[in-house]
């Protein structure tokens, strides 16, 4: 058995070979040539580089013998924080006392046995509030004062609501356009399926006006949310993605911010695109920041014009880090949300797709078909459990999504992971109470792109108002979020519509959210 250690602290040295990504050389001394000097090369690690104590136990009188035992300590500094991996001698492919330096950390089975994997279906009540509860509950800490905290923290800008400027940083440069906008379309859009146990957090204290109304006209069993508009430090927050400020995270957030890293889905799983060694060997490629936000940070390198546009992002940014994987040849790309339960099993809460388009690209809009829901949910379970176990392993719980990318041979990869509430969450849940309430199969959900309404909040809801209730029974428009422009004329939405029909959906959705048009 061995004992690896991976250093994760910045504090600490840099070990011996590197273990993952590295940061970036300084650009400015590089000019690309004919010879493609790989600027962005990762270089790989073999298990001689991490191993700290092999542990050799004898099965018959279980004494353990220490058969290396290196100190780690000479001449360098503790790291303050480690990740510690586990595993076995046969699954390095070697027998006993094997040469570890043989073998590369690609090669080692990380997977866990931990008996059956249990899944169960959302029961189309609980919501977000309700599964911490009942987590707590699990745990015995039934007593725990809980805020729910659905806004992102931001390392590109001190104006957000939770600046993480030294530790935990997310890469979401450029700025966002306003931070105001982004502090209420998120979280007021997950506070629609929030439940009652915990309040959520609003920079403002309340939703827009209006917006909660529309909620309880318009979702089947809606329960209202509690607000706040403060985190005094004697709450333990329930975060969307570790914050630098707050003191209590209902999970550790060191493991937080691991999970949510690029750089950590090849130890979940070998059911992922390949890690390329740099940009140039095989193109295209693809290139994401290891904590990038949205769509940020993601960049397809055919050629030496993308390789510029990445070099100048990256000093721009600051120079992040990064991984470089192969390119998938798209078929499908489906995405899930599920519940981990503090004892390792699931709730399911659905899953969502994107279509692809006339001209080939994807749509941005979510489609949710329930029709698709038990073959999508047993394409993705495969993934689904080894990020379950993976988090599980490491005393993670709470809300997670995947995105998994199909090839046309119907290969599946996993891209990303989501360690927190996905944007399409709400969406699927508020059409599975329709479908209870209505029959309803179908829905769209719009979150980026067209998001513009032209009118007042006032308006918008009257204009919903009035839709509803003429195509009662056989189509509904929920607006999921909306925040109003500075001069009230126009509101950016989150919006979603169900019913029978895409193609009935996707007229109606188009009527309602629309390009934004820039003022000369």
């Amino acid at each position: 058995r061995y004992i690896i250690q991976v250093l994760m602290s910045e504090s600490s040295p840099p070990p011996p070979k590197d273990v993952g990504t590295k940061p970036l050389p300084d650009f400015s001394s590089h000019s690309h040539n004919k010879q493609h000097e790989p600027l962005h090369e990762r270089t790989s690690s073999d298990l001689s580089d991490l191993v700290l104590l092999e542990l050799d136990r004898n099965d018959d009188d279980e004494q353990v013998e220490i058969v290396v035992n290196e100190d780690v300590t000479e001449n360098t500094e503790l790291p303050i924080s480690t990740l510690v991996v586990v595993t076995d001698t046969e699954k390095v492919g070697g027998e006993e006392h094997t040469n570890i330096g043989d073998v590369s950390l690609a090669d080692i089975d990380f997977s866990l046995d931990a008996g059956s994997f249990q899944v169960h279906d959302w029961n189309g009540l609980d919501g977000y509030s309700d599964y911490i509860a009942q987590g707590l509950k699990y745990k015995g800490m039934e007593n725990t004062n809980i805020v729910m905290l659905f806004e992102s923290p931001s390392s590109s800008t001190a104006e957000s609501s939770f600046h993480n400027k030294s530790k935990f940083k997310f890469h979401d440069w450029p700025p966002p356009k306003s931070t105001k906008a982004k502090g209420v379309l998120g979280p007021c859009r997950y506070a629609s399926m929030n439940g009652s146990s915990f309040p959520v957090f609003l920079r403002d204290g309340t939703p827009p006006a209006g917006l909660v109304e529309h909620w309880a006209a318009s979702i089947p069993d809606y329960t209202p949310a509690n607000y706040v508009n403060k985190i005094t430090g004697q709450e333990t927050v329930y975060a969307y993605l570790p914050v630098e400020q707050i003191q209590h995270h209902l999970n550790d957030p060191d493991i937080h911010y691991h999970l949510a890293g690029k750089d950590t889905i090849h130890m979940m799983t070998q059911k992922t695109t390949k890690l390329l060694p740099d940009t140039f060997t095989i193109r295209p490629c693809v290139v994401k920041t290891t904590h990038s936000m949205g769509s940020k940070g993601i960049f397809i390198i055919q050629n030496d014009d993308d390789e510029a546009e990445f070099a100048k992002f990256l000093e721009d940014s600051g120079h992040p880090t990064f991984v470089i994987v192969e390119f998938v040849d798209i078929a499908r790309n489906v995405a899930c949300h599920f519940f981990m339960h503090p004892d390792g099993s699931i709730t399911w809460l659905g899953s969502n797709e994107n279509h692809r388009m006339a001209d080939g690209s994807f749509s941005s809009d979510s489609y949710l078909l329930m029709e698709h829901q038990t073959t999508l949910k047993e394409m993705q379970l495969p993934f689904v459990e080894e990020v379950t176990k993976y988090c599980h392993g490491l005393g993670f719980w709470g809300f997670c999504g995947i995105d998994v990318l199909f090839d046309s041979n119907g290969k599946g990869h996993l891209v990303d992971i989501n360690p927190r509430v996905t944007g399409s969450c709400p969406a699927l849940m508020t059409l599975k109470k329709l479908q209870q309430a209505y029959d309803f199969s179908v829905g769209l959900f719009r979150r980026s792109g067209d998001i513009t309404f032209y009118g007042t909040t006032q308006q918008l809801f009257e204009r919903v108002a009035a839709f509803n209730e003429e195509k009662e029974g056989k189509m509904r428009i929920i607006i999921h979020s909306v925040f109003p422009s500075p001069d009230k004329e126009t509101c950016r939405i989150n919006i979603g519509v169900y019913g029978n029909s895409l193609a009935e959906c996707k007229e109606v959705l188009n009527q309602y959210a629309q390009p934004s048009v820039k003022k000369e």
